[in-house]
């Protein structure tokens, strides 16, 4: 094996080289089924493929947004399998049409039993397919679509069309640190990558889970079609019901069986994909998924034919096993039986921790509506006291706040923050101390929570660490908050002379989490209430092979930088200042008063 490896990085360090001339993938078409009739036998393994093509919808149902895609099934099996250059140009169609990064590229590089792939960064992979092996110089940078520095998760949100920043402004990145470089066995999971002739082919999940999960993106099977999307389950069902994907995704579904060869790779695949995604694996001291099935007893029950099971004991894995919040089930497969998943799910109930956070938050909830019967503002001044309160961080994408101004009408926090910022700095303002109430906030999207950081601390830096490959980032950014184009000391209350406080619960999850980290960590803005709900690793949604749809702790772990060293906020802030009885929270006259009585 040793010798292995060192062959595929001798290669890959040739790769400059090789790459230096246009590779141009070619996919032929075909009719919808071909069968491939000749074997070839080598000394280990024989394989006869099957050939169908299949409608490809990206992230929409609309007849404009479709396209085919070839797939190959072998031995028999059911499993699909992607042509190497197939995934290449599924792959670049994907980057530039999703993510509007139209310098994407890859080139395909064939030597033997190995292929080469070459970003357009200059960062590249090798595939073994004798051993079965993926070899990358370095993964996140490899995988990124984003464009805008290692592991950045908030740049990309805030971009006009020209390129420009609006909102946020990323100024630069410290301590970046990439990866090391990483083997990833697939033969070790049983998962098989095949060669056959000059044609390499590998599973179309694995392809999903490693390659565009940890942009959000996944590739759903449901044995008609491929279907890409974004934002995970939401884009199969929500709120008002399924969508149209989710139509096309369920439809001819519900037998409750799937074959022996699919559960089986399904199951070895979610292995493999939790494995290397998981981002709390030494927190909850799991050494490897195939180990922690065969402890908890699981094993036969994803190995089972019978996928409506499989589901029922994917539930209680994420909830039982996991357990932490930003984990959670979703979706059955297409295969399943819906109503009896359903049905299970409901009777088993939430796990340990989500029951545990919702029971407090209803606390919190009820007792704060006892002094705001007609619903808590997100903007609210008591004396020379001021308040910001929401319970999400969101970004309403239909507003542009430079050509309409926030109200105290607005809900989603770049207005809230944005308005707040611009009543506390008015000429003639009474405010003397600002708190930030996040007693009741569970969190949401990241580039949100550096708004408020920004606008609280003048530079809002979030500190991201990889603990699989080892990378390592702090981004800095500066916000703006009068919307007059510049990212200057007019957009932030830091330097002001103000008292800034952050009011946080057990409650303050995730994002919720991070900003009254980063502001303990800072010195610069006092806690205030108990405890924050931790909450470090980013979201990631992720598929199994067999169509089941649910969300992990991504590998991508928020952390704040002290010394120089990297510490992960899964534990919380613990306050500055405790409070104990849940009514002091919210008797906001009372709670101005004390703050006056601090000095």
């Amino acid at each position: 094996m040793n010798r292995k490896i060192k062959k595929v990085i001798s290669a890959a360090l040739a790769c400059t080289i090789i790459f230096g001339s246009t590779l141009t993938a070619q996919v032929t078409a075909s009719a919808d089924t071909t069968t491939t009739a000749v074997s070839e036998s080598t000394a280990v393994k024989s394989y006869k493929l099957k050939k169908k093509t299949v409608k490809t919808y990206l992230f929409s149902a609309e007849k404009e947004a479709t396209t085919k895609t070839p797939l190959y099934y072998v031995n028999g099996s059911d499993v699909p399998y992607m042509k190497v250059e197939d995934w290449a140009d599924l792959y670049k169609n994907i980057a530039v049409g999703a993510f509007g990064k139209t310098d994407f590229d890859i080139k395909v590089q064939k030597d033997g039993d190995t292929v080469y792939l070459m970003r357009e960064n200059d960062f590249f992979m090798g595939i073994d397919f004798t051993q079965d092996l993926f070899y990358f110089w370095d993964y996140n940078a490899f995988i990124d679509v984003f464009g805008n520095g290692l592991m950045d998760v908030t740049s990309s949100m805030f971009k006009n069309p020209d390129g420009t920043s609006k909102y946020v402004k990323e100024l630069s990145s410290t301590n970046q640190r990439y990866g090391d470089q990483i083997m990833m066995d697939l033969g070790e999971y049983g998962i098989d990558l095949v060669q056959k002739g000059d044609d390499y082919y590998i599973p179309l999940q694995t392809l999903s889970d490693i390659f565009l999960a940890p942009s959000m993106v996944n590739l759903l099977y449901n044995g008609k079609a491929i279907i890409a999307i974004g934002g995970g389950a939401s884009a199969i069902a929500g709120e008002g019901g399924m969508t149209e994907l989710g139509k096309l995704y369920y439809d001819g579904g519900g037998s409750g069986k799937i074959s022996k060869e699919m559960a089986e790779y399904s199951y070895n695949e979610l292995c493999f994909a939790l494995d290397r995604l998981y981002g709390l694996k030494d927190q909850h001291r799991i050494k490897d998924f195939p180990t922690l099935m065969k402890q908890i007893g699981y094993e036969p029950y994803f190995l089972s034919t019978n996928q409506t099971r499989t589901e029922k004991r994917l539930n209680d894995l994420i909830n039982n096993s996991l357990d932490d919040l930003h984990s959670s089930y979703q979706l059955p497969s297409y295969a399943a039986d819906l109503m009896t998943v359903v049905e299970y799910i409901q009777k088993k109930g939430s796990s340990r921790s989500s029951t545990a956070l919702q029971e407090r938050r209803i606390e919190l909830m009820t007792a704060r509506a006892q002094f705001n019967p007609e619903g808590v503002p997100g903007y609210q001044e008591v004396g020379d006291t001021a308040f910001i309160t929401f319970d999400n961080f969101t970004v309403d994408r239909a507003k542009d706040y430079y050509t309409t101004a926030p109200t105290a009408e607005d809900k989603d926090t770049i207005g809230i923050i944005a308005y707040s910022v611009q009543q506390i700095l008015r000429k003639d303002s009474p405010i003397k101390n600002v708190v930030l109430d996040l007693s009741c906030n569970t969190g949401g999207t990241v580039g949100t929570a550096v708004y408020t950081l920004g606008a609280f601390l003048g530079k809002a830096s979030v500190s991201l660490e990889d603990p699989n490959t080892g990378a390592l980032v702090t981004h800095d950014y500066k916000v703006d908050t009068n919307f007059d184009g510049k990212f200057n000391s007019k957009d932030t209350l830091a330097g002001k002379g103000l008292n800034l406080y952050c009011l946080t619960s057990s409650v303050s999850f995730s994002c919720g989490n991070l900003v009254p980290c980063a502001f303990k960590n800072s010195g610069k803005v006092t806690l205030l209430g108990q405890t924050s709900g931790g909450g470090s690793c980013a979201v990631m949604h992720l598929s199994t092979a067999s169509g089941s749809i649910f969300n992990i702790s991504s590998s991508m772990r928020m952390s704040f930088l002290k010394n120089g060293s990297f510490y992960d906020i899964d534990r919380g802030a613990d306050p500055d200042i405790p409070i104990t009885k849940t009514e002091h929270y919210y008797d906001r006259e009372a709670l101005a008063e004390y703050i006056n009585g601090l000095f």
